[in-house]
């Protein structure tokens, strides 16, 4: 680009005082038809803060408002009249007094703020206020107007905009232009820019021939003006023509310049602006150095939004080193003054921090109190202080504050809200109306929001919520919807998982590792425990070790799991370890499963670390923990009721579904009772273990009514499971009437056909009893006859010593189906020491010679060897009296004694014997 040659002009010699300052200007032709490109450099001074940014506007309404009014701020004029004009923008109307109070005041501190001036801000102040009625009756445009001639460039570029727009005076667009054109010819910025544009929008301006390039870099030359205080207001105008590219091309790099003049002037806005540039890389190449330097700057300056911005950088390590008690501190200052970036953030750091430290929650609410009490809260703030409120009172102590608190946050429209309301609510529904009103709008929830959530919600309402529950088609529907959805998580059992293992099916791993992804904690540990089984790659263990970190309870579900499998003897894992972790990762719900873990190892020396990990979780509501406090320290809580004596405040006012259970029957009234028990069915999980906590709860306190129908949601949840059957039937024996008989029988019958061995012995408990109405001897030899066929091997000899013990006519008919001595036989070769004795007891009943005898007694001898006292004792007999072996009184001696020794006192009193006739003989 070729230097322009300046001529003769009306600037000439503002150029010449430019270059004296040291701003560098290249002028070249238009770009475009509609951008003109000009270069103009930073004048190369000494950068000082020399300026005054320009304060929040929180902090200028605090300011402001604490005004008294008579005297005004110790402050430069220029200072006070760039506040007005900030408040005039923000609200016009709302400080129209205190900025009229102002202007009455200037001139008692400004000198230069003359009638005019006044008259000229006045004017600006009705425009902004909307009193336009007013400016035009107190003529104050024509009073403006009258004074023209001696009026500054600025004056007359401001009535231009006036009679352009035909504001307070008749539109008169020529007389404007003339104008503009004065103040243009007089050096006003805005004017000169005004006048290119017009120019680039193909208008033309009566009595302008200066070209643009020299009209730009003269507005550009009057911005930078002089050193004073106000110096960066005006170049950031420059930086962001380079910046909008509307009027001179745009040109990202001179636009950085610009505002990188500004702020080490002392401009935090024009810092921000680098850092945001520098942040965004557009246009420009990404300088983390110049985006943390300004950055900080900015911070530095003031700017809520930078200091957050910052602070976030600070808490997460990003670009600068981890420093969480400066990133505090940035937030805090940030929501000094109420700024709303800075107030929420605030808030969603001590969020983060009370979730890891509890002391940190007062600070929390208070933080959050604050953003509630804006006009413009979100609706989080006030979850949040719902959820502080529950936390520090409790679940049943804080529910009012907390039920207003969720109504507010409702009415933003904040779908949370009513999330949280909804299990609140159901707790008072004791009407078919009052529950199907809160049931209508979950549904709303779900099919106008397309929220998934309450789909699993929906089932469990209708399952143990509803007043009718359960509501077995509404139910079943919901629960069909939710499985179509794939919103339900895959769980695995521990064999399902080792026959995944062995099969590697690509489609089940698939659907197993896509709910990984979730962030599911159950997935997650499902798919590492076979990640750990199939001895995957070392970076395919690293990569999901450090994605299960960004997800909380992972180590709590990896320890469940191994408790499985520990179960089935395939751990390859510690259970307490992974638990232990949870507990060290703040999760408290993991001392549960620790500590039943550690008692079933060894309750007495683990006990006191068992008692450790509860008693936190007890004295938080966990009715879990409660019951186990007995078994880990049986002294100080030798019973539920010391247990329920401890913890009866804790219960009433956060207690869990456990500890509700624990003290219904220690309740002193039916009304506690029954407020109990709407609290019970408000936090049940609707699972069939706690369903039918319930249904024996409702058994222990008498109440009819409500066992029945909890037993009823039990058989509902059940789907026809053998273990379930067996527990609901035994349950109804305890607790049911001669009315309940068939139904407890049904159970043991639906739990048979489903394969259930424990479901026979429960039905031969009802049908082999003579003398009772459900004496059945027929029905009685069929189930022993099919039960000897199902047992293991190690169980027949218990089975055919029940049928021994059994009536005639069970025994005889189960005899004529089934071949005693082959059974046991059959076990004894399987190793059971009981069958080895029974089998040789048999064979020697029906022996009918020597080898026969023999073969009785090895199997006697194979038994005794194998530690079983009453084949010790019959051993010791034949070997005294020689049946089937050699007789041998020593070693009969010996067998006698060893069965002494386990307590046999037969053996004992033949010891004594045999001895006493040695010595007689001797």
């Amino acid at each position: 680009m070729q230097m322009f040659k300046i001529r003769f002009n009306p600037f000439a010699k503002m150029i010449t005082t430019l270059s004296v300052l040291g701003v560098c200007i290249l002028i070249g032709g238009s770009a475009s038809a509609e951008t003109v490109t000009v270069v103009f450099q930073p004048p190369e001074i000494a950068r000082e803060p020399i300026c005054v940014a320009g304060l929040a506007d929180e902090q200028l309404a605090a300011m402001w408002q604490s005004w008294a009014g008579d005297v005004l701020p110790d402050r430069a004029p220029d200072l006070i009249r760039r506040d007005m004009k900030r408040l005039m923008e923000v609200d016009a109307v709302k400080w129209f007094g205190t900025i009229e109070k102002v202007y009455a005041l200037m001139p008692t501190v400004d000198s230069q703020f003359g009638p005019d001036k006044a008259m000229l801000e006045r004017t600006a102040l009705l425009i902004a206020a909307g009193r336009l009625k007013e400016l035009t009756n107190q003529r104050l445009i024509d009073q403006l107007l009258a004074s023209k001639q001696g009026g500054s460039p600025r004056m007359l570029n401001t009535l231009s905009d006036y009679l352009m727009q035909g504001v307070g005076i008749k539109q008169d667009k020529e007389k404007a232009t003339a104008m503009l054109v004065a103040a243009g010819y007089g050096g006003n910025a805005d004017a000169l820019l005004k006048i290119v544009a017009l120019q680039q929008a193909g208008g033309q301006v009566p009595g302008w021939d200066v070209p643009q390039d020299i009209a730009v870099t003269m507005a550009f030359g009057a911005l930078v003006g002089k050193l004073d205080p106000l110096i960066c207001d005006r170049v950031s105008r420059i930086a962001r023509e380079y910046m909008n590219g509307t009027i001179v091309t745009r040109d990202v790099g001179m636009a950085e310049k610009w505002f990188k003049f500004a702020a080490d002037l002392g401009d935090s806005t024009s810092a921000w602006k680098v850092a945001e540039m520098h942040m965004r890389s557009e246009d420009l190449i990404k300088s983390n150095d110049v985006l943390i330097e300004y950055l900080t700057k900015a911070a530095n300056g003031g700017l809520p939004f930078a200091q957050v911005t910052l602070g976030r950088a600070y808490e997460l390590g990003a670009l600068v080193p981890k420093d969480i008690d400066h990133a505090r501190a940035l937030y805090a200052t940030s929501a000094q003054y109420g700024d709303r970036a800075g107030v929420v953030r605030n808030a969603l750091f001590l969020q983060a921090a009370a979730k890891d430290d509890k002391s940190k929650l007062p600070e929390y609410r208070l933080a959050l109190a604050e953003l509630a009490k804006r006009s413009d809260a979100p609706g989080w703030a006030f979850i949040g202080l719902a959820e502080v409120v529950l936390e520090e009172k409790g679940r049943w102590a804080g529910e009012d504050q907390a039920v207003a608190l969720l109504d507010k946050a409702a009415a933003l429209g904040d779908p949370d809200a009513a999330k949280r309301l909804t299990p609140i609510r159901f707790r008072h529904a004791k009407t078919s109306a009052e529950f199907y009103a809160i049931i209508d709008e979950v549904m709303e929830t779900v099919h106008l929001q397309g929220e998934i959530d309450p789909m699993n919600g929906l089932k469990s309402a209708f399952t143990c919520r509803s007043t009718n529950a359960p509501q077995r088609e509404e139910a079943n529907y919901w629960e069909n919807i939710s499985a179509a959805t794939g919103t339900k998580t895959v769980e695995f059992s521990p064999e399902e998982l080792l026959r995944l293992i062995a099969s590697r099916d690509v489609q089940e791993m698939a659907r197993l590792q896509t709910q990984a992804l979730y962030g599911r904690p159950t997935a997650l540990a499902q798919y590492m425990a076979v990640l750990d089984r199939i001895d995957a790659p070392p970076e395919q263990l690293k990569f999901w070790q450090d994605y299960a970190r960004r997800f909380e309870k992972v180590p709590l579900s990896r320890g469940r799991l191994e408790r499985k499998f520990a179960e089935i003897g395939q751990s390859i894992g510690d259970p307490a370890t992974y638990f232990r972790m949870a507990l060290a990762e703040g999760d408290l719900g993991a001392g549960i499963e620790l500590a039943e873990t550690l008692l079933a190892i060894d309750p007495q020396a683990f006990g006191a670390e068992a008692t450790v990990a509860l008693l936190p979780l007890a004295a938080i509501g966990n009715g879990t923990a409660m019951l186990l406090l007995p078994q880990t320290d049986p002294v100080q809580f030798p019973d539920a009721q010391a247990v329920y004596d401890k913890y009866a405040k804790v219960i009433e006012d956060r207690g869990d579904f456990a500890a509700l259970m624990l003290a219904m029957p220690f309740l002193a009234s039916p009304e506690k009772v029954e407020d109990y028990k709407s609290r019970a069915k408000t936090v049940t999980d609707c699972s069939f273990d706690q369903v039918m906590v319930m249904a024996r709860t409702m058994g222990d306190i008498g109440d009819a009514a409500a066992f029945a129908q909890w037993m009823d949601i039990a058989e509902f949840l059940s789907e026809s499971d053998s273990w379930r059957m067996v527990k609901m039937g035994d349950t109804l024996r305890q607790f049911g009437d001669a009315k309940t008989v068939t139904d407890q029988i049904e159970f043991f019958e639906v739990g048979y056909k489903a394969g259930s061995i424990t479901a026979i012995h429960r039905l031969l408990e009802t049908f082999s009893k003579p003398g009772t109405p459900t004496y059945n001897p027929g029905r009685s030899a069929d189930l022993f006859v099919d039960l000897v066929g199902r047992v293991d091997t190690a169980e027949v000899p218990h089975v055919l010593q029940r049928i021994a013990s059994s009536p005639p006519a069970i025994s005889s008919a189960v005899y004529a189906k089934i071949n005693v001595e082959a059974l046991y036989q059959t076990s004894a070769d399987a190793g059971s020491a009981e069958a080895m004795l029974e089998l040789g007891k048999l064979i020697r009943i029906r022996a009918t010679s020597a080898d026969d005898l023999a073969t009785a007694t090895n199997w006697i001898g194979k038994s005794a060897n194998l530690g079983d006292v009453d084949a010790m004792v019959a051993y010791a007999d034949a070997l005294a009296f020689g049946i089937g072996v050699d007789a041998s009184r020593e070693k009969a001696l010996v067998w006698l004694a060893k069965a002494a020794e386990a307590g046999n006192a037969d053996a004992a009193a033949k010891v004594r014997g045999l001895t006493l006739e040695v010595q007689v003989s001797q």
